[in-house]
């Protein structure tokens, strides 16, 4: 098949119809959930079950000795030692483990699933960087970003960003990551067909996952996989390494390490939608227990799904996830830097906003969505007009268009929240000796402060500028420390406590314990449109988990011990998003108060919950740098230009229009 051949007919402007798609759509994604789960359940060797008789009066017709989930062998390695080890695969881990690597540390990296295929890292469509040789202004890039940030953004992460960012760019460019290659929509037979798999088959050598592995093996980078990490251990003042355990076969694993990276992803309840339902906070929950603060989870996500098919990612993602990442950015100049800001901020606040207070439209599931038809800015490409600028934005093949949010509940907005080290850190380190912290939902930068109004892009990007400043401190650490190793009654311990699921006999199921942390949190009036009396409310809720059901969560399998854990770390979090949420009494980016309707400069500051002596949980307030804050003289009305909900009744300004769409 010619994977090159341009689309012909009528379906080449996407007019693919809206209920062919959901109808197929159904069935494939039907049909391969079948497959995958048969496939999962088929025993490597069966020589001892009992074969299921064709008549119904035969009672072992009913039975079988086969095991739902399959015994797993367990890995060849279950101790490791090294110099750093990197906690997560994904784009943030990768270029920590490089980082390291090549500053001459021996280094293992460890993933709860496969690297390139963890977490976010299967996820981003686009790839943003800024380009001097392109003409990309930064003195514009930092005012655009000064005021879309709302005034509580790092600036200089953010000038971070844009010295090393082409650097980051290039890196992933060598690893073969960033490949462009035909998009699906130019493919017929697989567009038309929904084709999912032939589609990925026929581009195979551009996998995520397959390219991650090549540059890590390539590198002599250890990989430990399926290896989900429960404690980072300290020795004294320093850390000594991690222990964890082999999910598919219930083994516990121990890293002795001098240094240790986590890249461990942020997370959510669970995914309607948006599909990162292995990043479970586990790092935030790690961090967290070692006494470290943890800031910005106040801030909502802002991903969308389809009303008509909420949990379906397949239904608005289909093929962004299988086509190359799209390389976007120089689109903020100096003529525009106020409005882009402004723009971004009216598109991804207030409609939210105003679904959540109003209501969605009845939507039929026709509206298609063809970014490649907008304009090079409107996606997210260049205006620098360099024909040599690859930067062309979001492309990807016609999909419809997402109408609701609440993809996925309890995730924070790119870059917000995570490990808080400092106002003056770049490197990610958290304080305890040896320990760093790199990449969303694990590195609380604030780069995008508020909300997220640096364009379509950045997220990958960036984290892999703190992967690498991240593992190049570890290396050097490492470099000047001596021998780690973790006592052996102290990894005896706490194998034994990672496996405790397993000897309940009477509890709850975490599945059960999860589809209940998602009723109390993903209401509108939780996530979106919060006042002191919802907060409070879900609190007491989540509280009654924390102290009645977490304790009593109980597996059969290794894999149901993985879920256990999740589910307490997914607890934790969600009381330290509430409790967040009832400290920050204004309203700022995708944090609003129905009861506190507008900003209040008092809060030009980060929100940390930290554990204290007495296993309390504490708020506490980091104020901003003054540099940071803009020009606090200024009229309100002209230092934030957007309305939320009741704003302008509240501060005696002139009505705004609360509608607003996303611009690329």
């Amino acid at each position: 098949m010619d994977t090159t051949a341009p689309i012909n007919g009528p379906e080449a402007s996407g007019g693919l119809s809206r209920r062919a798609f959901l109808r197929t759509s159904g069935l494939a994604i039907g049909g391969f959930a079948a497959a995958g789960a048969l496939a999962a359940c088929a025993p490597q060797e069966n020589t001892g079950g009992k074969t299921a008789s064709a008549d119904p009066a035969d009672a072992n017709a009913r039975l079988t000795e086969e095991l739902p989930i399959p015994e797993a062998k367990a890995p060849d390695t279950t101790s490791y030692d090294c110099d750093v080890l990197v906690i997560g695969g994904g784009f943030a881990g990768l270029n920590a483990a490089m980082a390291a690597k090549k500053e001459g540390a021996n280094v293992v990296l460890v993933d709860k699933g496969r690297p390139g295929y963890s977490g976010l890292s299967p996820w981003p469509s686009s790839h943003r960087w800024f380009d001097a040789d392109m003409g990309d202004d930064a003195e514009a890039f930092k005012r655009c970003m000064l005021s879309g940030t709302e005034y509580v953004g790092n600036a200089d992460w953010y000038q971070a960003w844009i010295e090393d960012s082409k650097g980051a760019y290039e890196r992933l460019s060598e690893w073969g990551i960033l490949d462009q290659y035909t998009r699906a929509v130019d493919t017929p037979d697989y567009f038309d067909n929904l084709d999912y798999v032939g589609y990925r088959e026929a581009n195979i050598e551009h996998d995520r996952h397959k390219k991650f592995m090549e540059t890590l093996e390539g590198n002599d980078i250890a990989v430990a996989v399926y290896t989900m990490i429960t404690d980072v251990v300290k020795d004294g003042d320093r850390v000594v390494g991690a222990v964890g355990f082999h999910v598919p076969s219930g083994t516990a694993v121990t890293f002795n390490a001098k240094a240790v990276v986590m890249c461990m992803g942020g997370g959510c309840y669970k995914p309607t939608g948006y599909p990162v339902g292995d990043n479970t906070f586990d790092g935030e929950f790690i961090g967290y227990n070692l006494g470290l603060p943890i800031a910005g989870k106040e801030y909502d996500d802002f991903h969308m799904t389809t009303s008509f098919a909420p949990g379906n990612a397949f239904i608005n993602n289909s093929w962004d996830w299988l086509e190359n990442i799209w390389l976007c950015g120089g689109d903020v100049t100096a003529e525009n830097a106020a409005s882009y800001a402004s723009g971004k901020a009216k598109a991804m606040v207030l409609d939210r906003l105003t679904k959540a207070t109003s209501g969605i439209a009845n939507d039929d599931g026709t509206n298609i969505e063809d970014q490649a038809t907008a304009d090079v800015t409107r996606r997210g490409g260049t205006a620098s007009g360099n024909a040599d600028d690859p930067r062309q934005g979001k492309m990807m093949s016609p999909k419809p268009k997402g109408d609701i949010y609440g993809a996925a509940v309890g995730m924070c907005s790119h870059l917000s929240s995570g490990v808080f080290c400092g106002l003056d850190d770049l490197e990610g380190a958290t304080g305890i000796a040896g320990l760093y912290v790199a990449g969303d939902g694990m590195n609380a930068s604030a780069v995008t402060g508020a909300m997220y109004p640096c364009g379509v892009g950045f997220t990958s990007n960036f984290v892999s500028i703190q992967g690498d400043r991240a593992g190049k401190a570890a290396a050097s650490y490492a470099n000047n420390v001596g021998t780690a190793s973790i006592p052996a009654d102290k990894a005896s311990e706490l194998a034994e406590s990672i496996m405790a699921p397993l000897s309940r006999e009477q509890g709850f199921s975490p599945n059960w314990a999860r589809d209940q942390l998602q009723a109390i949190m993903a209401p509108y009036w939780i996530n979106a449109t919060k006042t002191e009396a919802t907060l409070a409310g879900a609190l007491d809720q989540v509280l009654y988990m924390r102290d009645n059901v977490v304790s009593k969560l109980m597996a059969t399998n290794p894999h149901e011990v993985r879920l256990c854990h999740e589910m307490e770390h997914k607890v934790l979090s969600a009381e330290m998003k509430l409790r967040a949420g009832l400290e920050r009494k204004e309203s700022r980016g995708f944090h609003y108060r129905s009861d506190y309707p507008y900003r209040d400069d008092d809060f030009l500051c980060y929100i940390t919950v930290q554990k204290s002596s007495d296993g309390s949980m504490e708020v506490g307030r980091v104020e901003v740098k003054d540099e940071w804050k803009g020009d606090t003289s200024q009229d309100y009305a002209a230092r934030y230009t957007y309305r939320f909900p009741g704003e302008a009744q509240a501060k005696g300004l002139p009505a705004e229009e609360k509608s607003g769409g996303w611009g690329k």
